[in-house]
């Protein structure tokens, strides 16, 4: 069986024995609707996230807890106008990420038990299909000039990188390693691609390769002697000089660090899980996930750490 590891960085946890979110459906009551995967659009006064029914865990922070629900929403930056994308009953949908032209969402659905990755308009409008393969195909990012999609499947039976064209067109492998890679991410100017990869076999790192997949160059390293430490879900910041990703030691918190390995800054220290950052146009804020209002919701703070305020789960 691959790693729980393994198939977080793929993107996803599924049937994998955990148990952390059953009951989830039927009325448990300490279940709560949670927003994750927060991604901005390229103007900086929305944010898309994925909603789900489930609960904070100890053990396991990127998971889908059911393979029945899933809904993709849109919100204002300052937390108004919520707005349902995508139906109950067509999902579940995760992974939301806005085109850079903002008109088109790509998102991996798991529509008839089968995780793919998807397309669609803004308004959740002519959803269409991308990839076919019988694979778990997930977390997709949408190159700078909106050509491209890479996204995370496991059809070789490792979890490795790949891509294709915005048209479904010209399915390309980026990673071929014996580890497992996830969570890729384009630099601005599109040469670039970060992802966390296993290339030790144990814990994950983030790296960094080019667009076709070479010169991998690693960028952080484990620092504790028990290989505790794992690093994912990396974001570039807009002037691609550094990137912020989500780092497990011990609990999930959020981290920053240049894109030559230096300057390595903690940015969240709290008591639960922070996770999936992302950066806004601008810069100055990154949007994330947390736990630590109880279950998981999206929040902001500044792109230095500070600052840290819930957008989601709010009463407004």
């Amino acid at each position: 069986m691959r790693s729980k590891q393994a198939w977080r960085y793929g993107g996803l946890i599924l049937g994998l024995g955990i148990g952390l979110l059953s009951g989830c459906g039927d009325g448990n009551a300490d279940a709560f609707l949670w927003g994750r995967s927060p991604a901005y659009t390229p103007d900086g006064a929305r944010l898309l996230y994925a909603q789900n029914l489930s609960t904070p865990s100890d053990q396991v922070f990127n998971t889908v807890s059911t393979l029945d629900a899933g809904v993709i929403w849109r919100i204002d930056a300052d937390g108004t106008d919520p707005v349902k994308i995508t139906p109950d009953n067509q999902g579940p949908d995760f992974f939301p990420k806005v085109s850079p032209d903002g008109t088109r969402i790509a998102y991996a659905t798991g529509q008839g038990g089968q995780f793919d990755v998807w397309v669609m308009n803004i308004d959740g409008t002519a959803r269409r299909q991308l990839t076919f393969d019988q694979a778990v195909d997930t977390t997709p990012a949408w190159s700078p000039d909106g050509r491209r999609i890479v996204f995370v499947s496991d059809r070789t039976g490792n979890n490795d990188i790949w891509s294709v064209s915005a048209d479904g067109s010209g399915l390309q492998q980026l990673t071929s390693f014996p580890s497992d890679e996830g969570t890729p991410s384009y630099s601005p100017d599109g040469s670039r691609i970060a992802l966390a990869s296993n290339q030790d076999r144990s814990n994950f790192d983030i790296w960094t390769m080019d667009a076709d997949g070479g010169n991998l160059t690693q960028l952080t390293r484990k620092v504790d002697a028990d290989g505790n430490i794992s690093d994912g879900a990396p974001a570039w910041s807009p002037d691609g000089q550094t990137i912020a990703f989500e780092r497990w030691d011990g609990n999930w918190d959020i981290y920053r660090i240049a894109v030559d390995g230096t300057g390595l800054q903690r940015l969240t220290d709290a008591a639960e899980h922070d996770g999936d950052p992302t950066f806004s146009p601008d810069g100055t804020t990154i949007a994330f996930t947390s736990a630590r209002s109880g279950w998981w919701q999206v929040w902001l703070m500044a792109a230095n750490g500070g600052n840290e305020r819930q957008l989601t789960g709010v009463d407004r």
